[in-house]
């Protein structure tokens, strides 16, 4: 008898273990991280799905998971029959049972991006307050201004990969070395990015970076060869100072078609014409890192790859960006950071499409 309330009691104590671990503060703890992580996976999954059909010219679209609810319950029973014992008998027969159920019914919430609003937003070029913020969240001014900016005075970075692919090479040395050179006072906390009264400006610390470094800088960028202050504007020609630089910013589409370019393709593909390919004036392809290969770059493979930092299938090849390659995850996230700034209030305005999930 004592071993049998013995097995009772260990299912009891059993049953109410699980009970208390999966409600409650346990729920959260066995859901929070795979929701989390799955939302990542597919969010990542469709900024590459649309680089990838920008590529071949198919429609990039674009959906975002707004809320995560799920109701949980788990139920249990336990039951044990026997012989009521005499006073000359002893408990001969005792049976227990024990049994339990769980179940877990999420809801899950879907906006399509879409309509007039979005797509305003999506051709918008990028507001050179949007510049200032992302350089003093920690960006890296090359890395920001290559993304974003098309023109500097007369500067220009590939402003024809703004769009779908070019057939002829874009222009982009002469603004690529500038940038690499404010890149290089960046790190020698020679240059800041701030708000100058109701202006952006790019600041030169004297003290940092000598007056013929300066004066080099001013003349690359096309202002006056005197001062210490670049104003970033948007102003017309005949509105602009001495220190004015004007910029001419992309589109969050236009930095999307940008780096679509440099989306490694099979080579059937291209023999098959489902890609532009862009030529040099001797008629041989013109190499995209050149441009942007060491900001992203996406591998196509037949087969599954290996360690990838995200990976899909589109049109029967896997493209993907390698897990080991941090600009280009470093970029990817900069993009990600970029949509989020410019489409998040329309989020708000957009149709909702909620499915609930059997569990």
């Amino acid at each position: 008898m004592n071993r049998s309330l013995w097995l009772i009691c260990l299912v009891s104590a059993f049953a109410a273990c699980a009970c208390t671990t999966r409600l409650g503060p346990g729920t959260i703890r066995h859901s929070h991280r795979p929701y989390n992580d799955s939302v990542i996976e597919t969010l990542n999954e469709q900024l590459l799905l649309n680089l990838v059909r920008l590529k071949y010219r198919d429609n990039p679209y674009f959906i975002e998971v707004t809320s995560i609810t799920s109701q949980q319950s788990v139920s249990g029973a336990i039951g044990a029959t026997g012989e009521m014992p005499t006073l000359s008998s002893r408990l001969q027969a005792l049976g227990y049972s024990a049994g339990g159920s769980y179940s877990d019914s999420p809801t899950i919430s879907f906006q399509p991006l879409q309509g007039e609003e979005f797509l305003q937003k999506l051709m918008a070029p990028v507001p050179i307050q949007g510049i200032l913020k992302l350089t003093q969240s920690g960006w890296s001014i090359d890395r920001v201004l290559r993304l974003a900016v098309e023109q500097a005075n007369d500067l220009y970075n590939a402003p024809t990969a703004s769009g779908p692919t070019p057939s002829r090479p874009p222009e982009y040395r002469e603004f690529r070395g500038v940038v690499a050179t404010l890149r290089e006072y960046q790190d020698r906390h020679g240059i800041d990015v701030s708000l100058e009264g109701d202006d952006v400006a790019v600041v030169i610390d004297s003290d940092r970076v000598s007056r013929a470094e300066g004066m080099q800088l001013r003349r690359l960028l096309g202002v006056s060869p005197v001062g210490t202050k670049v104003v970033l504007t948007d102003k017309p020609k005949r509105r602009r100072g001495p220190d004015d630089l004007y910029l001419q910013t992309r589109s969050v589409i236009g930095i999307l078609f940008l780096l679509s370019h440099n989306v490694q393709v099979p080579d059937q593909h291209i023999e098959q014409g489902l890609v532009t390919t862009t030529r040099n004036e001797n008629g041989a392809a013109f190499d995209w890192n050149d441009v942007t290969g060491d900001l992203l770059r996406v591998h196509s493979s037949p087969t599954m790859p290996a360690q990838a930092f995200v990976k899909l299938r589109y049109r029967g090849h896997w493209f993907y960006i390698r897990d080991d390659d941090l600009e280009s995850k470093s970029t990817f996230m900069l993009v990600n950071q970029l949509f989020n700034l410019l489409a998040g209030d329309i989020k708000k305005a957009a149709p909702v499409l909620t499915i609930p999930v059997g569990g």
